[in-house]
């Protein structure tokens, strides 16, 4: 056993004391390291390979509709440049008629009230000249509705009074203020939206009219659109909001803002794979008040949930949690 010690020692001090002992030692060290390297390099690539793989998002399609969920086909669409302005609903001035007597009269008999739907030529009322004692009478000169009377039976008239105001309601003036910056965008023909909170349905027209001038107290410009009323739902003197469509720009893929979600900071949208479900992360560019423009992340034809991802990002951050514990 003594003999077998002395060996032993014997040749480790030779390896000490010969000029390749510090070399060989050197290397044995240096392979030691490179071994201890490479494991943990390996045990680094694992543990960022499991930092950064997510656990597979499934959920059943049919019940994320049953939550409100909404799968849409990515795709091309139109981002419009949008603005609302403030509105008033008023007469179109060119279609009413005020109804005069053209001399001096007095009134014998009143046959219109306010209100009343007349048409053209209709008797409004019987006056007698206050000259020759003649009768005369005063009828309308259009089709429309008397919104206003001014004459009571006996009543004397100049010339240039006016007895009656006569209006076509089947077509009304919406003058929509245009503030400083829109003046110079707002053209004739541009789409607009009408639309009151307390009232009829919205409804699309477009720019008719759109005025050279701006008001000098107030420095807004004008535009006007002719709205049709052939239900006499709209009323003069209601506000409005009118939505003019200054602009549009194509894109690539256009989705509804309701697809898109904020997952850890980030703008993400959840894209179909079968049953499950990836979440991507999205560059986005122009928008609109309901759609956006899709920079990267989302190709046109994938099949994407455009309402209800919350749904998903709480399934997510469920199967994130429970990856995490079971670490």
């Amino acid at each position: 056993m003594n003999k077998l010690l002395r060996h032993v020692v014997s040749g480790l001090l030779i390896v000490a004391w010969s000029p390749y002992g510090a070399t060989i030692a050197t290397a044995a060290a240096e392979d030691h390291a490179d071994g201890a390297g490479d494991h943990a390099g390996e045990t680094t690539d694992q543990a960022s390979h499991e930092e950064t793989e997510e656990p597979e998002l499934t959920f059943n399609a049919g019940l994320l509709r049953d939550f409100g969920g909404e799968i849409a086909t990515a795709e091309a669409g139109v981002i419009l440049q949008q603005v609302s302005l403030p509105g008033e609903v008023k007469l179109n001035e060119e279609a009413v008629a005020h109804i005069t007597p053209r001399f001096s009269a007095k009134i014998v008999k009143v046959q219109a009230k306010t209100g009343d739907r007349v048409k053209a030529g209709d008797i409004l009322a019987t006056a007698e000249s206050s000259e020759t004692l003649s009768r005369f009478e005063l009828k309308s000169l259009i089709d429309g509705v008397v919104i206003k009377r001014h004459v009571t039976l006996g009543e004397h008239l100049a010339a240039d009074d006016t007895a009656f105001v006569v209006a076509d309601l089947s077509t009304l003036w919406v003058d929509i203020a245009l503030y400083p910056k829109q003046v110079p965008l707002a053209k004739t023909g541009q789409p607009v939206r009408i639309s009151t909170s307390h009232g009829p349905a919205p409804v699309g027209a477009r720019l008719d009219y759109v005025a050279p001038l701006v008001d000098e107290g107030t420095r807004t410009g004008l535009a006007r659109v002719f709205l049709a009323n052939t239900d006499n739902n709209w009323k003069p003197g209601m506000f409005v909001e009118g939505r003019i469509t200054l602009g549009e720009y194509p894109a690539a893929v256009v989705v509804p803002k309701t697809a898109v979600i904020d997952v850890e900071g980030k703008p993400t949208i959840f894209v179909q794979h079968d049953e499950s479900w990836e979440p991507r992360k999205v560059g986005l560019g122009r928008e609109d008040r309901d759609s956006v423009e899709i920079l990267a992340g989302l190709e046109a034809g994938e099949r994407y949930v455009a309402a209800g991802g919350f749904v998903l990002k709480a399934q997510l951050q469920k199967s994130e949690f429970e990856a995490g514990h079971n670490h």
